[in-house]
């Protein structure tokens, strides 16, 4: 039963069927939790949390990763914060596990840059001092350095692990392309074929990623087809929208374009975005116009769209075309989302 519970499929059975559990326990309390953050019901998933007369370390966790995988990363910091004040934690009956580990550090990642580090320094000597790290541990900490652009720091906790899979592999490739160290990040492709390791859609996304931050097409569309001719991998959005960085960056629009129109599905807002945001790079007025209103008719309510368009308007020095879309958002009550810190 707790393991349909926690397939969370159907949210409304779910919750009938934990009603009908004659007596309650932490497992069943649990699966319920992860439904509700697997849904995106964190409101209930906090009720429930409330309502548990014991919580162990999955009840914690759940609520952590439940708030960070639907964008509430700041409250999933708060929770941990609050998990280790607790009493069980100091009386030792609960321990945070490499899970609570991960989904923390990975919810750092989306805070303000220097909370974001301080917090996940924090987090890596509590870790350090208190538990031997596993291999998904140290690479949450690859992966958490890399996106605060700290490339040494990675590049050592990359360098000490003793066996190193490649998703740990996947984290240094991923780190050093968002670092400037594209180049680099192809080498360590190329050294994970070497050692047999099978690369997987995680590892093409961090390559065409590099790829597209070095302009290296040609490499990059090999890359593309290496997919799915020597990997046996079937591309999906992700990669389509990494070839479309690609193209874009490298400033050959219409080609980024029509590959968009070969794609074997429907580009959602991301790929369309990319191109987008090469459109505003390059100054291209027109197709920016085309792809703008693809956007908007997905996206209509999302007020950064129109602040693209506004911005390539203003840059072709097109005012009264930027002037006109800034009216339109007044007119149709969208508002351009204001910067904030965390503090």
């Amino acid at each position: 039963m707790c393991v349909l519970l926690s397939l969370g499929c159907i949210h409304t059975s779910a919750r009938k069927l934990f009603d009908e559990i004659p007596e309650l326990c932490v497992v069943s309390y649990n699966a319920m939790l992860d439904a509700c953050g697997k849904n995106g019901d964190m409101g209930l998933g906090f009720l429930m949390f409330s309502r548990m007369p014991y919580r162990d370390v999955y009840s914690w966790t759940s609520m952590i990763h439940g708030y960070m995988k639907n964008g509430c990363s700041e409250v999933a910091i708060k929770f941990f914060q609050k998990m280790m004040v607790h009493e069980d934690v100091k009386r030792g009956l609960v321990k945070p596990n490499e899970a609570t580990f991960v989904s923390v550090l990975s919810s750092c990642t989306f805070l303000d840059f220097g909370v974001a580090l301080y917090l996940g320094r924090q987090v890596h000597a509590y870790m350090v001092k208190n538990e031997e790290l596993s291999v998904f541990m140290t690479t949450a900490l690859i992966a958490f350095y890399g996106k605060m652009g700290c490339l040494v720091s990675a590049s050592k906790i990359f360098d000490a692990m003793v066996s190193k899979q490649v998703f740990s592999w996947n984290a240094m490739i991923s780190s050093l392309a968002l670092n400037g160290g594209e180049k680099h990040a192809l080498m360590m492709y190329e050294k994970v074929r070497a050692k047999g390791l099978q690369p997987n859609e995680i590892t093409f996304v961090a390559v065409l990623s590099a790829c597209a931050r070095a302009k290296l097409v040609d490499f990059g569309f090999k890359l593309f087809e290496a997919m799915s001719h020597e990997s046996e991998l079937v591309a999906k959005m992700e990669h389509y929208g990494c070839v479309v960085d690609l193209l874009g960056r490298a400033g050959l629009l219409q080609e980024a374009y029509d590959f968009i129109n070969k794609m074997p599905f429907e580009a959602d807002a991301t790929v369309l975005g990319a191109l987008m945001s090469a459109c505003r790079l390059h100054g291209a007025i027109e197709l920016g116009n085309e792809v703008a209103k693809l956007l908007l008719e997905s996206q209509p309510n999302h007020s950064g769209r129109y602040v693209q368009l506004s911005s390539i308007y203003a840059g072709a020095e097109r005012w009264d075309h930027a002037a006109a879309l800034r009216k339109a958002m007044l007119d149709t009550g969208i508002h351009k989302v204001p910067s904030h810190s965390f503090i």
